[in-house]
């Protein structure tokens, strides 16, 4: 008994000692995953702060690519600008079913406006259309390559940014307002989602407060690399060189290649819708306009001016921003102008002359067909069109002006005026001068003839050669001699009945 008791003890005495050792080993054993898991912290990807977040779909499966049709590639690369547009329009209409066009990309973006009008074209491609984004499609290039059938990605490729923005007057970059971001918004999401993307990854590009699970945060604008894009099913392929992209196609590499450059009318184009080469050909165009009305005659003036509208309108014509209707406005306006100046006095078609030319140049610089009124004025591009109007026209009344004041003087201005249409002398009338003396200056006399700025004037009773100082004089009119030139005297118009005593 004695043994079986001491036993008892010692097996008692090892229970104690163990049990704080199996206690150990069995908080380890539910610590540890379970067989063929593995260990995540919490709050990573696969810990409870993960749990519930969608994982990346993978690549997009490719659309049908043609193994036959001719291969045209385009390189898109700087500013997406008006002249661009035109181009890759042609480019695209000119592609047929079974053709295959990739669209070679790299631009940090430019102009709504252009951006819109190509993918409008390549939604409606009949050809498969390829963005291949080498290295990088950021804001209006995003909309580009969303249009397309297929997007390939270069290593090291960026896509997204697509928030419009506006150039502060220092050069600087402001966010515009909420109408322009909702606009973009939703022709992102409508794009991508025409080519089976998911549309509020197309709208996280634009507004920062979109938030795609997994992907990105509300508050920051989404711009993709090119893992990113081929995991969330933006893209569909990867491909660093030219010949790599056609084998990622599934399409062996073209025995000829269509490479298409912009044609000398397109790049034309593209240099004469410059803002501001555009504002200079309107103030030169306007002012020869001008010059001819004030001086009818020689034809230089008019010459010049009619050659500088039509390279503004050419220019906008091509980037299909001013129609025949804007021609059409404008030409009604400038036969307004032209009977209010040559027959003074009635305001009305002066007023409504200067409103159509106004309104027509104002048209030409704005796609109105794509860009609503209210999103363009929100934009700025509204009112940056009118104030490059107003300046246009603010310039040609003080050019006009100075030409009136300065040119009589010189001897290139003197053979400019128009003298042919008053030279005659009425049967009976007063004699004439063959001179102006400088005696005659400060004398009050009478308008002959109209002063178109010159023509005759009566000075005691005499007819003498005169120029007006400030534009037309209508015959009859009381006149004032300011001073005596080359043979002839510069008058000013008064009002009639003022220092009579002092008259012919």
């Amino acid at each position: 008994m004695t043994g079986l008791w001491r036993l008892l003890e010692q097996a008692a005495r090892w229970a104690r000692l163990a049990t704080p050792l199996l206690a150990l080993l069995a908080t380890m054993a539910l610590c540890l995953p379970a067989r063929g898991e593995t260990a995540t912290p919490a709050g990573g990807p696969g810990g409870a702060a993960a749990a519930g977040t969608p994982a990346p779909p993978g690549p997009r499966p490719l659309p049908p690519i043609p193994g036959a049709g001719k291969v045209t590639v385009v390189a898109i690369s700087g500013t997406i600008d008006l002249g661009l547009s035109p181009f890759l329009e042609r480019v695209v209409a000119a592609q047929g079913e079974g053709d295959l066009l990739v669209l070679d990309i790299s631009t940090l973006g430019g102009r709504i406006d252009a951006a819109l009008a190509i993918r409008d074209a390549l939604l409606r491609a009949r050809a498969r259309t390829v963005c291949w984004v080498n290295p990088r499609a950021i804001s209006a290039g995003a909309l580009i390559s969303l249009a397309c059938d297929v997007i390939a990605v270069a290593p090291g490729a960026t896509l997204g940014a697509a928030t419009p923005v506006q150039i502060g007057e220092g050069g600087e970059m402001k966010p515009v307002a909420e109408k322009v971001v909702s606009y973009m918004r939703k022709e992102m999401r409508a794009t991508a989602e025409a080519k089976g993307r998911r549309g509020d990854i197309a709208e996280a590009m634009v507004d920062a407060d979109v938030e795609v699970p997994g992907l990105d945060e509300k508050g920051k604008l989404l711009t993709l690399d090119g893992a990113q894009a081929l995991a969330w099913g933006v893209a569909e392929v990867q491909a660093g060189s030219e010949a790599d992209l056609f084998g990622a196609l599934g399409r062996a590499q073209p025995a000829e290649i269509i490479r298409p450059r912009p044609s000398f009318a397109e790049q034309l184009a593209r240099f004469l819708s410059d803002p501001t080469l555009s504002g200079v050909l309107m103030t030169l165009g306007m002012l020869g306009i001008l010059l001819e009305l004030y001086a009818p005659g020689h034809g230089v003036s008019l010459a010049v001016g009619l050659s500088c509208l039509a390279l503004f309108f050419f220019g906008h014509h091509v980037v299909k921003l001013a129609g025949w209707e804007e021609l059409a406005l404008f030409a009604v306006g400038a036969i307004l102008i032209a009977v209010e100046i040559l027959v003074p006095g009635h305001v009305v078609p002066g007023v409504a002359g200067a409103a159509c030319v106004a309104s027509a140049l104002l048209l030409s610089l704005l796609d109105l067909e794509r860009v609503p009124v209210d999103v363009a004025w929100h934009a700025g591009w509204l009112p940056r069109a009118l104030a490059s109007v107003c300046g246009s026209l603010a310039a040609t009344a003080a050019l006009a002006v100075a030409a009136a004041r300065i040119a009589p003087r010189t001897r290139f201005g003197r053979r400019l005026v128009l003298d042919a249409a008053i030279r005659g002398v009425a049967v009976g009338g007063p004699p004439e001068v063959s001179a102006a003396p400088a005696s005659l200056v400060d004398r009050l006399g009478t308008a002959a003839t109209d002063l178109r700025p010159s023509g005759k004037v009566v000075l005691d009773g005499r007819r003498v050669e005169a120029l007006s100082e400030l534009g037309y004089v209508e015959a009859g009119a009381r006149v004032r001699v300011i001073r005596a030139e080359g043979g002839r005297v510069v008058v000013r118009a008064i009002a009639r009945g003022a220092d009579e005593e002092r008259g012919a």
